[in-house]
Parts: structure tokens; sequence; C-alpha cells
């Protein structure tokens, strides 16, 4: 009995043991975005993992730090549609979907809208990743602002209906029922 493998067979079985990983990784959705993940971890980005459907309006700027106590948050006085104070972070991931930045809009001490700036290659993955989250999607409509949306417990969530064109267009919102009421009171 011959045990021995044919040396073209054993070539074959070591360039898709090397190959196949390399082609995973480069050539599908799935792979790109866990190599950009990666990188953002290598780069030292924060990952943020929010139930963002959970979020409210009561939440102060202290607990959002105790909740993320390596987020480095910038914050400032400033006059905003949302409040008067605003602060931000460079992140590396939202969810586990590639972002850049991480924005809060405070009114006083109390949150009121939060924007998560995210790669826009990645916008199909979270619309699967919210779809699945918190069920179907409402599309909205309101002075020829196309949106996707979603109603949550404390709030609404806004993302772009179709493919994002630029990198500032890439962002998920969530506006607190207090911004809701405020918004429609100016």
């Amino acid at each position: 009995m011959n045990l021995r493998l044919h040396p073209l067979y054993k070539k074959f079985l070591l360039l898709s043991v090397v190959l196949g990983p390399m082609i995973w990784l480069l050539l599908t959705e799935d792979g790109r975005r866990r190599s950009d993940l990666v990188l953002g971890h290598l780069l030292g980005r924060e990952a943020v993992n929010l139930a963002i459907e959970h979020l409210n309006g009561g939440l102060t700027e202290d607990e959002f730090r105790a909740l993320f106590p390596s987020l480095a948050l910038v914050c400032a006085t400033r006059a905003t549609p949302f409040g008067d104070r605003f602060c931000q972070a460079d992140i590396g991931a939202f969810n586990a979907v590639p972002a850049r930045a991480l924005r809060l809009f405070l009114f006083g001490e109390r949150l009121r809208a939060l924007q998560v700036d995210y790669r826009r290659a990645y916008h199909a993955t979270l619309i699967a990743q919210l779809h699945y989250r918190l069920g179907r999607r409402a599309a909205f409509d309101q002075t020829n602002l196309h949106a996707l949306s979603w109603q949550v417990d404390d709030g609404l969530l806004l993302l772009p209906a179709g493919e994002p064109q630029t990198d500032s267009e890439a962002a998920l919102i969530w506006l607190s029922t207090a911004a809701l009421h405020q918004e429609r009171r100016h």
C-alpha cells in the first residue's frame, strides 16, 4: 500500500492553504471588512459596541464616559441644532462596522443626539445589521431628506436611503425624543 502523496497534489494543497485566506481577505466583502477592523485595531482606534436602540435622552456625558472609559472624547461648549455641548472621538469600528468618528450632541448634561460616521463601503452591511436587530425599516422623507428610519426606545435612527456618494453622507444618526420635539418647536 503506497501512502505517499503525489507531488502535484502537495503543491496544490500548499497553494490553497496559503492563497485561500488571502483571496478571502482581499476579494470578499466580509474579508475586507474584517481586514479593516483589524487594521483599525492595530492603529489604536477604539471599537465602540453600543446597543444604539436602547440609548435614551436621560444619559449624561459622565455616564457615557463610564460606559466607554478608553474612548478619547473631546468635548466643547458649542451651539448645535441639538444642544449646547458637542463631543467627538475618532473610532475604528462601530458595532463591528468600520467607522471613522462618533459625535455626541448634548443639551445641558443630557444626550440629545448621536452621530456615527462609518465607512461608506459598508453601508449595505450596516443596513443588514440594523434590519436584523431592529426589524423592518420605514422610509423617511421630510423636506427632501431621503433616509431609512427605525423607531427605537427613545427616539429615531436615521440612515441614508441610497448608497452614500461622499464620506460625509455616510452617517448613522440617533435623535432622542426630546431632540425631535425640540426641532418641531423651532
